[in-house]
């Protein structure tokens, strides 16, 4: 234990609630869809288009995060983009008319991507040096999802006081996120350090970041092999939301019960898996991300492989749910990992939000295309044909992770043999 390693791990659980509930109000839509349409008085349609403003304005600001993460105080950015997403949350309840909400979806990209996203991977990321970013970033991952999964059930039983009819029911829960938001806000400005000191083990002054460094950033060869990793990643991680329909189509569960499933998979698994990816990097032989990202790429593939060949002649519910329970282990350890590569690969400090920043909108573009694309699956295939492609994409986007892993660990080992070697030389003077 490092002096002071009780601050630091206080200061990652702030960052990583914070990262990690700031959302919640943006996909409000996700568990109060019907309560919008009925007291916010929108249409589905309406709030489709509201979840799609946020969804496009977030694309265009995760580069531009960046930037802001390697320019700006980490502390004033992440206080201030917890207090405005608050103060934007009160405004949301007032149940304002339509072109108010789509101005508030806007200004909450803002606060959550722009001013809060790379600069909170980048805060994490400094409190600790190359060799801890597998046990930080792991750690991050499973308390955004433990922070997520709280404060859903707390806004649920919330809910659940109030009559089915009571508009104030959904004011509340609105409330109750802004005031959580702000607390943390304030929480953060005692706790996040400004970010200005470079965690260098020679004490050497850190270089400042410069907008000329962007292009710098895209040179980079690991830049595009990290980006490439999350991307396919990511894509599975898109693909498990199905797993509701799966069950249900597929093997005949009932509704209740395969939402359930999507609960353990979507919520539980999230929250448990990121530290175990964490774990794995600190106290097994896979002391590398990426090597560690690599194997549980290996056995998604099994998973995927075994999903295909069950798929046509779906028999046993049990073996299914195991087969999707072990692909989302694989999917959320590595999600807890993968932003743990561009530290492991030893990117600069001060380009190190520039590099998630970039790394972000490469990686997460699995979010334009694959809803579309599989629900057209869904909507113009039998059943068993349209999850065959879906599996089949997951498997594309699985050997994508193992070429990419591939070239990144190569990278980072020709990095390191040079200094090997001057530790070799060292010792035998």
């Amino acid at each position: 234990m490092q002096p002071h390693s009780y601050r630091r791990w206080i200061t990652l659980a702030i960052i990583s609630f914070s990262g990690g509930v700031s959302f919640d109000l943006a996909y409000l839509r996700y568990i109060y869809q019907i309560p919008m349409a009925k007291f916010m008085g929108f249409s589905n349609t309406e709030i489709g288009l509201i979840m799609s403003t946020f969804g496009i304005t977030a694309i265009i600001l995760y580069a531009p995060s960046g930037v802001i993460a390697d320019k700006f105080s980490h502390r004033k950015m992440i206080t201030s983009a917890m207090i405005i997403t608050g103060l934007l949350g009160l405004l949301m309840a007032t149940y304002p008319p339509l072109w108010v909400m789509l101005a508030i979806q806007v200004a909450f990209a803002i606060t959550t991507i722009l001013m809060l996203w790379s600069v909170s991977i980048k805060a994490a990321s400094m409190l600790g040096d190359s060799t801890e970013q597998g046990k930080i970033m792991g750690w991050m991952e499973g308390l955004r999802g433990v922070g997520v999964m709280s404060l859903a059930v707390f806004t649920m039983w919330a809910f659940s006081r109030f009559t089915p009819d009571d508009p104030n029911s959904l004011k509340t829960v609105i409330l109750i996120y802004s005031g959580v938001y702000i607390l943390l806000g304030i929480l953060c400005w005692f706790f996040v350090s400004d970010g200005n000191v470079a965690n260098d083990p020679q004490g050497t002054q850190p270089k400042a970041f410069q907008l000329s460094d962007i292009l710098s950033v895209l040179r980079i060869s690991t830049t595009w092999y990290c980006s490439m990793i999350i991307f396919g990643v990511y894509t599975i991680y898109a693909i498990l939301s199905y797993s509701t329909n799966y069950l249900t189509e597929m093997y005949g569960m009932s509704l209740v019960a395969a939402s359930y499933m999507g609960i353990v998979i979507n919520k539980i698994f999230r929250a448990m898996c990121g530290p175990l990816g964490g774990i794995i990097t600190t106290y097994s032989r896979l002391k590398s991300p990426t090597r560690a990202i690599q194997v549980l790429s290996v056995i998604g593939a099994i998973a995927l492989i075994a999903l295909l060949a069950t798929n046509r002649h779906p028999q046993s519910v049990a073996l299914g749910i195991g087969l999707i329970l072990l692909l989302g282990f694989t999917c959320y350890a590595s999600r807890g990992l993968y932003f743990a590569c561009p530290g492991e690969a030893k990117t600069p400090t001060f380009i190190m939000g520039t590099t998630v920043g970039i790394c972000s909108v490469i990686g997460f573009l699995p979010d334009v295309f694959v809803y579309p694309v599989v629900g057209h699956w869904q909507d113009t295939l039998p059943a068993a044909e349209a999850y065959r492609n879906m599996w089949l994409m997951g498997l594309a986007a699985m050997f994508m992770v193992m070429v990419f892993t591939f070239l990144l660990s190569r990278k980072i080992r020709g990095a390191n043999m040079p200094r090997a070697r001057t530790d070799a030389q060292i010792s035998g003077a």
